[in-house]
C-alpha cells in the first residue's frame, strides 16, 4: 500500500490475512527485567567500591555547553535510538549506576536549560567558580535528599566535577575512542509530545507504552499519602527489591511525587495522542486520497490492542493472593478501537448540517441537504478511507452506523419543536421512504451493508405522535373550515340564481382541502393513509348530510316561490355536478381504509344519491310539464292520421336537453334514462286507456304500423341522447305485434316474449291491449290470458326494481262491463254487415233496370 512506504521496516510486510502483526514492542518483558536487576546490582556494588560516587563530570563542562544545541543533539540521538525499537524490543536501561540511562522529565530538562543559562551569566560576570571539595555533612545529605531529583543530580555532578575533572575527561576521551554501542536513552514527556505534534503517532505510542510500563514497575502507589519525616511508619515487611532504590527513597515525598507525575503524564500523553488520531480520522474524509497518517492510526490501534491483550494476560495469570496495593491494576485496557468508532461518530456529527435557519414549512429543504451530505460522505469514505482498514474493522459499517446515529440526533432535535403539517408530512415521508430508498438504497449499491443493525431514526412513540398530529389537522379542517365553506356556498345560491352557471366550486374547494392530507399520508405509509382516510370519511359523511339538507331546502324554497326559470335549472344542474367528484373521493377514502366504519360510507352514499335523485326528479318534472299535453293526444282516431303530437314531443325533448346535457356523467345517464322510461310509460298508458277500439283489420294494421313507426323514431331519439335503456325500445314493437297478428298461437307467443322482457306485465295489461285490438271472442281471450296466468304462477310475485319497471306504473281500469262488451259486439256485427252489403249495392247499380224488371213483375 503506497501510504505505508514511510512506516518502519518492521511494520511493513507484517500482514497475515489482512491483519497487522507486530513483535513484542513492550520494552519490559521478563527477560529484560532480570537483566536490568543484575546490571543494577552490579552497578550499585561498583559505585560503593568507588566510595559512593556513581557519576563523574565537570560542572564547568555542563555550564559551558550551549543548552539549546545540547538539547537538540540529545533529542536527535534519542529519536535515532527510538527508531531502533522497530529492530528489537526496547528495554529499560540496565548496568552501571542507577542514575545512568534514566528518563529525564520535562521539569529536569527545563531546569537544565535555566541552570546552563545561569552558569553562562556567572562566567561573563567574572564570579569565582564553585569551590572544589566534598561535602559530607549530614545536613547536606538531608538537604540533598529533600531537593528534587534533578537538583541532587546537578549538586552531585558539581561536586564530582570539582574533584575528578581531569580523570573524568581522560576517561571520556578513552571511551569516545572505543567503538562501543551506546544504549538508547528514554525520551522525555516533552519530546514524546513533540512527536505527537509532528504526527509521528506510531513512534510516540511506543514511547508512551514504555513510560506506562515504568509506572507499572514503580512500587510506589499513586494512591498512597506521602509520609512525613516525623510520622514515618516502620515497615516490618518491606516490599521486594526494585531498581528504583532503597526503601528510604520509596518513602521520600519526591519519589512519591515523581511516580504520581509519571502516571499523570501518561494520561495526558494518551489524550494528546488520541486528539491527533481522531483529527487524522476526521480529515481523511475530506481529502481526495487518504494520506499515510491514517495508516499509522490503524497500526497504532492494532499496537494498542496487542498491549491490551498482554495486559489482560498478565492480569489473568496473576496469583489470587497478589491483591495488595503493590500489585494494583492500572488504566489498561485502552480500547482504542471502540474510541475510534466513537471518533468516527463525532466526525459524522461534525460533518452533517444542523437543523435551523429554514422557515416554517421548509423542513423538506433541510432533509434534502441532510440526505445529500450522508450519501456524499459515505461515498467518499468508500473511495478513500475504507480500503486502508483491515476487514475485521468493518469500517464501512462503522461509518454507516455513525452517520445513522448523527441523522437520528438531527431528527430528534427537529421534533422537539412544534411543526406545521407540511413539515410533519415531510419528516414522516423522509423517515419511512426517502431514507430507506434514497440513502440506504443508494449506499447499498456502493458496498454491502447490514441495515438490520441500525436503530430506528425516531422512537415509535414520537412517530405515533406525529401521525396523530396529521389526523388532528384533518379533523379540524372538517369541523371548522368545511362548515364555513358550505355556509358561504349557500349564500351564493340565491344571489346567483339569475345567472346560468352550470358548475359549482364547492366540490373542488372541499376536495382540494382534504385531498392534500389524504395524498401525503398515503404516500408516507398505507397505515397512516388508512387512519387519515377513516377520519376523512367520517367527517365527510357529516358534511354531505349537511349539504343534502341545504339542497332540499333550496328546492323547497324555489317551489314555494314558483321560480322555475332558467337560473333555477342551471343551479340545479350545478349542484348535481358536485356529486361525481364527491362520490369519487368517498370511494377513494373507502379504498384506502377498506376495514373502516361502514356506517360512514353508507351515510355518505345515501346523501349523494338523495341529492341526485331529487335534482333529477325536479328536472324531469319540469320537462314533462311541457310535453304531457301532447301525450293526451296520442292513440286517438285523429292520431292515426296526424303526426303532430309525436313531433311536438320530440321537439320539446330536444330543446330541453340542450341545457340538460350540461350535466356531468353519471348523473346525466340517470337523467336521460329516467326521461326515456317515463316517455315509454306515457305511450303505453295512452295505448291502454282504450280511446281507440279497432273494428276492422285495416284499422288494426293502421294502429300497429303507427306504433311501430313512432317506436323506431323514439329509439333513434334516445340513442342520440346517449340513453343506455335500450331494453325499453321493444315494448311498443311487441304491443304492435299483439294488435297486428291474426292467429291465437302467434299472439300467445308474442305475449310470452313481452312478459319475459317485462316481468311486471300483468293480465289486466294484456286484456287492455286485446280490447284495443277488438278481440271479443271469450275463448280466444281466455287462451291468451292463460299464458300470462301460467307465467305469473311459475315465476311468482317477483319484485322488479324501479329502474327496470314499466307496466307497474301503468294503472289499468277494470275490464269492460257486460253492457259495454255487448255494445262493442253489436258494433262489430253491424260493421261486418255493412261491409258485406256494400258489394251487393254495387252489383245492383251495375245491373240497372234490367235486373229489376223481373222483381217488379
Amino acid at each position: 500500500m503506497p501510504i505505508l512506504k514511510k512506516l518502519p521496516m518492521l511494520a511493513k510486510g507484517c500482514h497475515s490475512n489482512g491483519e497487522l502483526i507486530f513483535p513484542s514492542l513492550n520494552p519490559f518483558d521478563e527477560k529484560d527485567q532480570q537483566l536490568d536487576v543484575q546490571e543494577t546490582k552490579g552497578a550499585t556494588e561498583e559505585s560503593v567500591s568507588r566510595g559512593g560516587r556513581p557519576l563523574k563530570g565537570t560542572l564547568e563542562r555542563i555550564c559551558s555547553s550551549a543548552p539549546l544545541r545540547t538539547l537538540g543533539k540529545l533529542g536527535k540521538g534519542l529519536r535515532v535510538g527510538g527508531r531502533s525499537v522497530w529492530g528489537g524490543s526496547a528495554t529499560l536501561p540496565a548496568g552501571g549506576d542507577k542514575r545512568k540511562h534514566t528518563r529525564r522529565s520535562s521539569e529536569e530538562i527545563m531546569n537544565l536549560i535555566r541552570f546552563s543559562l545561569a552558569g553562562l551569566r556567572k562566567e561573563t560576570m567574572g564570579r569565582e567558580p564553585i569551590p572544589r571539595g566534598e561535602v559530607t555533612t549530614d545536613d547536606d545529605e538531608d538537604s540533598d535528599r529533600r531537593r528534587p531529583s534533578f537538583l541532587r543530580l546537578v549538586s552531585k555532578l558539581g561536586r564530582e566535577s570539582l574533584l575528578d575533572s581531569t580523570s573524568q575527561e581522560a576517561e571520556e576521551e578513552a571511551m569516545e575512542e572505543l567503538p562501543v554501542m551506546k544504549r538508547r536513552e528514554p525520551l522525555s514527556v516533552l519530546e514524546i509530545l513533540q512527536l505527537i505534534n509532528h504526527r509521528d503517532l506510531l513512534l510516540a505510542d511506543t514511547h508512551i507504552q514504555e513510560l506506562e510500563r515504568e509506572c507499572e514497575l514503580d512500587p510506589t502507589p499513586p494512591a498512597m499519602t506521602p509520609p512525613t519525616p516525623a510520622s514515618s511508619p516502620v515497615q516490618t515487611n518491606p516490599p521486594p527489591y526494585s531498581p528504583c532504590g532503597p526503601m528510604d527513597d520509596l518513602a521520600s515525598p519526591s519519589l512519591w511525587d515523581s511516580g504520581r507525575r509519571k502516571a499523570k503524564d501518561v494520561e495526558l500523553l494518551y489524550e494528546a495522542l488520541q486528539r491527533e488520531m481522531w483529527d487524522v480520522v476526521r480529515e481523511s474524509l475530506r481529502q481526495p486520497r487518504a494520506g499515510p497518517q491514517l495508516g499509522l492510526v490503524v497500526l497504532l490501534i492494532q499496537q494498542e490492542e496487542q498491549a491490551d491483550a498482554a495486559w489482560a494476560l498478565r492480569e489473568a495469570t496473576r496469583p489470587d493472593g497478589d491483591q495488595s496495593e503493590w500489585a494494583r491494576p492500572r488504566r489498561r485496557p485502552r480500547r482504542l478501537r471502540q474510541r475510534w468508532a466513537d471518533a468516527v461518530g463525532e466526525a459524522a456529527d461534525w460533518s452533517l448540517p444542523q437543523p435551523g435557519g429554514d422557515a416554517a414549512g421548509e423542513l423538506a429543504l433541510f432533509l434534502e441537504r441532510l440526505r445529500g451530505r450522508i450519501v456524499e460522505d459515505l461515498d467518499a469514505a468508500r473511495r478513500n478511507v475504507v480500503g486502508i482498514y483491515p476487514e475485521d474493522f468493518g469500517a464501512f459499517q462503522v461509518y454507516l452506523q455513525s452517520y445513522h446515529r448523527a441523522a437520528a440526533r438531527r431528527l430528534k432535535t427537529v421534533t422537539g419543536v412544534q411543526l406545521q403539517i407540511t413539515d410533519t408530512y415531510a419528516l414522516l415521508d423522509w423517515v419511512y421512504n426517502i431514507y430507506s430508498r434514497d440513502v440506504l438504497g443508494t449506499i447499498g449499491t456502493m458496498a454491502p451493508i447490514d441495515s438490520t443493525q441500525l436503530e430506528p431514526l425516531l422512537p415509535p412513540e414520537c412517530v405515533d405522535e406525529l401521525e396523530q398530529d396529521c389526523v388532528s389537522v384533518v379533523k379540524e379542517k372538517l369541523s371548522s373550515e368545511l362548515s364555513q365553506v358550505l355556509e358561504e356556498e349557500e349564500l351564493s345560491w340565491a344571489q346567483t340564481l339569475h345567472i346560468e352557471d352550470y358548475q359549482c366550486n364547492l366540490a373542488r374547494s372541499v376536495i382540494q382541502r382534504l385531498k392534500v392530507d389524504l395524498d401525503r399520508s398515503t404516500a408516507v405509509t398505507p397505515l397512516l393513509g388508512a387512519r387519515v382516510a377513516r377520519c376523512t370519511l367520517t367527517g365527510l359523511s357529516d358534511f354531505l348530510y349537511s349539504f343534502k339538507r341545504k339542497v332540499e331546502l333550496f328546492h323547497e324554497t324555489q317551489s314555494d316561490f314558483g321560480d322555475r326559470g332558467d337560473g333555477y335549472v342551471s343551479k340545479t344542474i350545478a349542484l348535481v355536478n358536485c356529486i361525481p367528484p364527491f362520490r369519487s373521493f368517498v370511494e377513494r377514502c373507502h379504498q384506502c381504509d377498506p376495514l373502516g366504519s361502514p356506517d360512514s360510507l353508507h351515510r355518505a352514499r345515501s346523501s349523494l344519491d338523495r341529492i341526485v335523485n331529487q335534482s333529477i326528479r325536479v328536472l324531469t318534472d319540469r320537462l314533462f310539464e311541457h310535453i304531457r299535453p301532447f301525450f293526451d293526444k296520442l292513440v286517438k282516431r285523429k292520431w292515426l292520421t296526424c303526426t303532430e303530437p309525436y313531433e311536438n314531443i320530440e321537439t320539446a325533448i330536444k330543446q330541453h336537453f340542450k341545457k340538460l346535457r350540461r350535466m356531468d356523467c353519471p348523473p346525466y345517464q340517470v337523467l336521460v334514462s329516467e326521461v326515456h322510461r317515463r316517455v315509454m310509460v306515457e305511450y303505453v298508458r295512452a295505448l291502454m286507456r282504450g280511446r281507440v277500439i279497432c273494428t276492422s283489420l285495416k284499422m288494426r294494421k293502421r294502429l300497429a304500423y303507427r306504433l311501430q313507426d313512432e317506436a323506431k323514431q323514439l329509439k333513434v331519439l334516445f340513442k342520440d341522447l346517449e340513453s343506455d335503456c335500450c331494453w325499453l325500445d321493444s315494448v311498443l314493437m311487441h304491443l304492435a305485434d299483439v294488435i297486428l297478428l291474426e292467429d291465437t298461437p302467434s299472439i300467445q307467443m308474442e305475449v310470452a316474449i313481452l312478459m319475459k322482457d317485462f316481468p311486471d306485465l300483468r293480465r289486466r295489461h294484456v286484456s287492455a291491449v286485446l280490447n284495443v285490438r277488438g278481440m271479443v271472442q271469450q275463448a280466444q281471450r281466455q287462451e291468451i290470458l292463460g299464458v300470462v296466468r301460467d307465467l305469473e304462477l311459475g315465476d311468482g310475485a317477483t319484485q322488479v326494481p324501479r329502474e327496470r319497471a314499466l307496466f307497474a306504473e301503468i294503472p289499468v281500469t277494470s275490464e269492460l262491463p257486460c253492457l259495454g262488451l255487448a255494445l262493442m259486439r253489436m258494433a262489430l256485427t253491424a260493421s261486418s254487415w255493412v261491409s258485406s252489403a256494400r258489394p251487393n249495392r254495387r252489383r245492383r247499380a251495375h245491373l240497372g233496370p234490367q235486373s229489376s224488371a223481373p222483381l217488379s213483375s
